[in-house]
């Protein structure tokens, strides 16, 4: 399971809402001080994301609470790959058709951007269906103390 540490923001009906920060690799990086993602990384700032948690171990929690959210690795690369693989694919596919048929090049270009775009909402439908389901569901794993 890949856990993320986060804060409790609300406990309502709807369920737990969380809190984490975006964090980048730079904090833990030997050369911080010379690297030009850190700057990048600086520019862009720190941003939070709240979002909403199962609670499968029924634990009691209330608002200020630290807590550890994770997901399944399996979730998570499934949910990786279908992002990103499946419409490159898609747009490869899609150029190998016209330029097996000698096409010109411009075809090829316009089928894979097709496949490409096509790809993008294949994938939209498919997550919209599949990320309903608990197991894409960030879950909450235990509280921290304080």
């Amino acid at each position: 399971m890949i856990e993320e540490r986060g804060r409790v923001v609300e406990v309502d009906s709807a369920g737990i809402w969380v809190e984490t920060s975006k964090t980048s690799a730079c904090a833990a990086c030997a050369a911080k001080s010379g690297c030009g993602q850190k700057l990048l990384v600086q520019a862009a700032g720190q941003k939070a994301f709240i979002f909403s948690v199962l609670n499968p171990s029924q634990l009691s929690v209330q608002p200020d609470d630290a807590v550890m959210v994770g997901i399944e690795e399996g979730a998570l690369l499934k949910a990786t790959l279908m992002t990103y693989l499946f419409p490159l694919l898609m747009l490869m596919l899609f150029a190998v058709i016209p330029h097996h048929m000698d096409w010109s090049e411009g075809w090829v270009v316009g089928f894979a951007v097709l496949g490409l775009i096509l790809g993008f909402g294949l994938v939209r439908a498919m997550t919209k269906r599949l990320f309903r389901s608990d197991k894409f569901q960030p879950v909450l794993t235990r509280i921290l103390v304080q």
